[in-house]
């Protein structure tokens, strides 16, 4: 079986932005923005994180902007990903999903940017206890 290489192009309609990813050094900064929330506040998202790497969602008057993050939205077409806000796959959207959820269906939902597939399924309210656990 071969092997479809993907290419990620800009997308002219931006989705709205419903999650963020920070990666490494950008997960520091995040979660400090995160601990000036109030409860209330952090109640409203939810996320997974593993070493180098924090996943959170929400709605987006809830979500925080912080440098080194990505941003994700969804896409009617392809129902099962978060897709970053301003990227699209060269492939369309529909056989990108389906390729996917052979390969991944028990991780859904999922996160892909570029070559990476961030499984999302497990995510869980966001609280300062969970935030004590990161990093």
């Amino acid at each position: 079986m071969q092997s479809l290489k993907i290419k990620w192009q800009n997308r002219l309609d931006a989705l709205e932005p419903l999650a963020l990813v920070a990666f490494d050094s950008a997960v520091a900064k995040l979660k400090r923005k995160l601990l000036t929330f109030d409860d209330e506040k952090l109640a409203a998202l939810q996320g997974v994180f593993a070493e180098n790497l924090l996943f959170i969602a929400g709605e987006k008057d809830v979500l925080p902007w912080s440098d080194g993050v990505i941003y994700f939205g969804r896409d009617l077409l392809a129902p099962s990903l978060f897709l970053p806000t301003n990227l699209r796959p060269n492939v369309p959207l529909d056989l990108f999903e389906k390729n996917l959820l052979i390969h991944f269906d028990k991780q859904k939902p999922f996160a892909v940017i570029e070559n990476k597939i961030i499984s999302v399924g497990k995510m869980r309210p966001i609280s300062r206890k969970i935030l004590s656990e990161i990093l």
